[in-house]
């Protein structure tokens, strides 16, 4: 399989308290890991998350899904993990945050 021959889209929204904001960027496989850190630092900040809901690549003119689930990311919910006060590992994943904190 040759990734550079597919077209990529990623379908994010930002959400701010009641307002949701859907965007979506197109980009190549090469560029795919970029535009995704690109996403996230553009659009977060301490009052909202941003949600990647869809990659998804255009292969002969039908579009494959390549996330079976969508992934979230908050600045809340990073502050909490990194002072003890949310122990939900199934929710958060495996990372871990912790070793990042510094007193």
């Amino acid at each position: 399989m040759v990734e550079e021959c597919f077209s990529y889209r990623i379908v994010f929204f930002i959400n701010e308290g009641n307002k949701r904001k859907k965007g979506y960027i197109d980009t190549s496989f090469g560029e795919l890991h970029k535009s995704l850190e690109n996403i996230i630092r553009s659009n977060l900040s301490v009052t909202n998350s941003v949600a990647i809901a869809q990659t998804t690549a255009l292969k002969n003119g039908k579009c494959v899904y390549l996330q079976s689930r969508s992934y979230s990311f908050s600045l809340d919910g990073y502050f909490r993990q990194i002072n003890g006060e949310s122990k939900d590992r199934a929710r958060n994943g495996t990372v871990m945050y912790s070793r990042y904190a510094v007193r």
